[in-house]
């Protein structure tokens, strides 16, 4: 029996078999009614050693794709490979000279962005993002193989979704997790706010820590089998501390198998850094600053 669709989280490994197409652009090719020879993209092997955007749109040439969602990837190109990423990438359910196309009609040249077919929208059906017959609006950030971002239909400027990613793994009924999140919202909105302060004002070192923005997720579900797996990886001591991830673990391969077997027997808070492979297992201020204190930092001049 097949298995319904699974979403994507951050933490996720991108998965295996995602195959794409499109017509690579050279210059002999340039015109847009010059037509190439399209060519399968592995998706999941060329993702392996590279930090991706990919981000998906229900048509090319539809009125909102092309003025609201591709200007925008386009004019913050700069900005986004900014943040260490190697590829952006478009997919939707056109064929491959239909998005070849599209590229062209946006002054797209070389590898700035790569115009690709989600042919029969199987990625999209697969990971239950799709808009009847056609691909969704959806983003995703990879790096080197490891989902650290993922969203369908994301509100506002997507093109910002490459801010560092920190998930927090919340019980509400927690005095715990009420603490961690507490922290977590606290610091989140002082980024946000001093981000936006007067670049000529003199701040202490205690602002320019506050800079740092990072994307806060909070979820109260419990992490997936591959999240799980990152985490141990993650943590200081991984596999002997899987008893405080997942109740009455004994190592890595028993607190899958038991979270498997009963999801409630993982144990919140957990705060995760995606981006730099980084992990807090309960309410720990100092690590939890310490994990914020270590994010990339931003400066002024952008």
């Amino acid at each position: 029996m097949s298995s319904g669709p699974t979403p994507l989280k951050a933490g996720d490994k991108f998965p295996e078999g995602v195959e794409f197409t499109w017509v690579p652009y050279t210059e002999e090719k340039e015109s847009i009614t010059s037509c190439g020879v399209p060519q399968s993209y592995n998706a999941s092997t060329e993702f392996g050693d590279k930090k991706v955007v990919l981000f998906a749109v229900p048509g090319a040439f539809t009125p909102g794709c092309s003025v609201r969602h591709l200007p925008g990837f386009i004019g913050n190109l700069t900005k986004i490979k900014s943040k260490g990423v190697d590829t952006v990438i478009v997919i939707a359910f056109n064929d491959a000279w239909v998005m070849s196309a599209w590229g062209k009609a946006n002054g797209i040249k070389g590898d700035d962005i790569l115009f690709m077919t989600d042919a029969d929208t199987k990625f999209s059906k697969r990971i239950g993002w799709t808009k009847g017959d056609r691909t969704g609006r959806y983003a995703i950030v990879i790096d080197h193989g490891k989902v650290i971002y993922a969203e369908n239909e994301p509100g506002g400027d997507v093109t910002h979704k490459t801010l560092d990613v920190i998930t927090l793994f919340h019980k509400a009924s927690s005095p715990a997790s009420i603490r961690a999140h507490t922290i977590l919202k606290q610091v989140a909105a002082h980024a946000s706010e001093t981000a936006t302060e007067d670049q000529a004002t003199d701040h202490t070192s205690q602002n320019k820590f506050q800079r740092t923005e990072f994307e806060l997720n909070i979820t109260e579900d419990p992490p997936t089998p591959d999240q799980l797996r990152t985490i141990l990886d993650y943590v200081r001591g991984g596999s002997r501390r899987a008893d405080q991830l997942v109740d009455g673990a004994k190592d890595a391969s028993d607190a899958l198998r038991l979270l498997r077997e009963d999801p409630r027997k993982f144990k919140p808070p957990v705060t995760v850094d995606w981006n730099n492979g980084r992990a807090v297992i309960g309410d720990d201020e100092s690590e939890i600053l310490k994990m914020i204190r270590q994010l990339p930092k931003e400066t002024n001049s952008v």
